[in-house]
């Protein structure tokens, strides 16, 4: 017998008709209510048969058991023939967040997925800054990701901005990081003889793949957590620090940014910091609070190849 209120898979009879379409569980299909509700104030139930491929007394099923789990949400409206978001309503799920429905936005408007593959239903407009595509090989994203599942070490041909040729040379992997612009893979260089980041474009072949001698967890950088203290910067006005604070979710003039010590060039970069932890010219918003605590985990070169 079954326990979990969210689980309504057929059994029975039932579940070989079921078996020929792909079911969401019933959850998701609530996560959709919510977030319908929470950005658009409405939904009704051909929404959920087009979103989910339902049948109508399925998609009907989902917004009573909606009702019922969120009572003071939402009722429906029997002119407009849809359910529509109560001055009470609160998001029953962190999927209605604002921070899903915008990475939504922005994954759509860079096309990473198709309107049918998020919950949005009409989308406002929205430009973002255009950045390049940064070119992935599928070859070699899925042998890095195999050696870092089996532990092992990759030949590579790998085209670094210090040397004018590309080198051949043998990696560990056993991460991935992003910058917010570009990928790259955490790993071990045999050649340098310590862990290094790779961008993944610039890996021009893969060769096969050994077992490797390195352990990730000798990655002192990588596994080495930072708290980050941030408050707005003392030459900015009361009213800039306000904002700056609002706009940071700071409390009391604060807020903790937790950060790997391998992610902490890049950090800075977002921040408009220096390698030294010291404001760039020109950029006023936040310094770190405690730069005292981390110096000794400042980066003193790039972190990139």
């Amino acid at each position: 017998m079954r326990t979990d209120p969210f689980d309504d898979r057929p059994s029975g009879d039932d579940a070989a008709d079921a078996n020929r379409v792909p079911r969401w569980g019933q959850e998701r299909r609530l996560q959709f209510i919510d977030f319908r509700l929470q950005w658009e104030g409405r939904i009704n139930r051909s929404d959920l048969m087009k979103f989910f491929g339902t049948s109508t007394p399925q998609a009907s099923a989902d917004l009573s058991r909606y009702q019922d789990l969120f009572q003071g949400n939402t009722r429906y409206s029997a002119s407009d023939k849809h359910y529509a978001a109560l001055d009470t309503f609160r998001p029953g799920f962190p999927s209605s967040g604002p921070r899903q429905y915008l990475a939504q936005l922005l994954a759509l408007n860079r096309g990473v997925v198709r309107p049918e593959e998020t919950f949005l239903g009409t989308s406002p407009p929205m430009a973002a800054v255009p950045v390049p595509t940064r070119k992935v090989d599928e070859g070699t994203l899925k042998a890095l990701v195999r050696a870092i599942a089996e532990t092992g070490t990759l030949e590579v041909e790998y085209q670094s901005l210090t040397r004018q040729e590309p080198t051949t040379r043998s990696i560990s992997p056993h991460a991935f990081g992003h910058d917010g612009k570009r990928w790259h893979v955490r790993a071990y260089c045999h050649l340098r003889s310590k862990f290094q980041d790779f961008i993944i474009g610039r890996i021009l072949r893969v060769g096969p793949s050994t077992q490797s001698t390195k352990s990730s967890a000798d990655d002192a950088e990588w596994h080495r957590e930072l708290s980050l203290i941030l408050k707005p910067h003392p030459a900015l006005t009361k009213d800039q620090r306000r904002g700056i604070e609002v706009d940071y979710g700071m409390e009391g003039g604060r807020v903790v940014m937790p950060c790997r010590q391998a992610m902490l060039y890049y950090a800075l970069q977002s921040l408009n910091l220096e390698r030294d932890g010291s404001p760039r010219e020109g950029y006023y918003e936040v310094v770190i609070a405690n730069l005292a605590e981390i110096t000794d985990y400042l980066p003193t070169t790039s972190a990139r190849n």
